[in-house]
């Protein structure tokens, strides 16, 4: 059986979660679905992440997915949605251009320390965490 990781076992998600949902709802496609790819959109994406973790059923690997989701669509530096697109859309904050690029700061910063918590066992595969870099070390 696998481990559940809810809202409450994981602040940094819970602070991801947060920000997205000062964003436009996922099923606003004029956000999150400017190339029409309807079930295949941005937005799609997320909702079936944030269905999975809300409802109890987020693995490790599922709220690693959500962050990558987060990192490549939303993340700072992303060619999908724009820091001026998300700074015009955040609930309540009207276009303020810092508050995007703090967003942007904030959940590329978060998605990365859930990125490198759920998957680091993964990348390093069977290598002891010492033995990482090893082959850049001089002898």
């Amino acid at each position: 059986m696998r481990d559940i990781i809810t809202l409450a076992d994981d602040p940094d998600l819970a602070h991801l979660v947060d920000l997205i949902d000062i964003l436009p709802s996922p099923d606003v496609a004029s956000f999150w679905d400017p190339k029409g790819e309807g079930n295949y959109s941005i937005g799609a994406k997320i909702k079936s992440d944030l269905t999975t973790i809300l409802g109890g059923q987020g693995s490790a690997g599922d709220v690693d997915y959500f962050a990558v989701h987060v990192l490549k669509y939303l993340g700072r530096g992303n060619g999908y949605i724009s820091e001026e697109k998300i700074g015009k859309n955040l609930t309540a904050l009207q276009g303020l251009p810092a508050a995007g690029h703090a967003w942007i700061e904030d959940a590329t910063r978060t998605a990365w320390i859930l990125v490198t918590r759920y998957s680091l066992p993964r990348w390093r595969l069977s290598r002891h965490p010492s033995e990482a870099g090893a082959a850049w070390r001089k002898p």
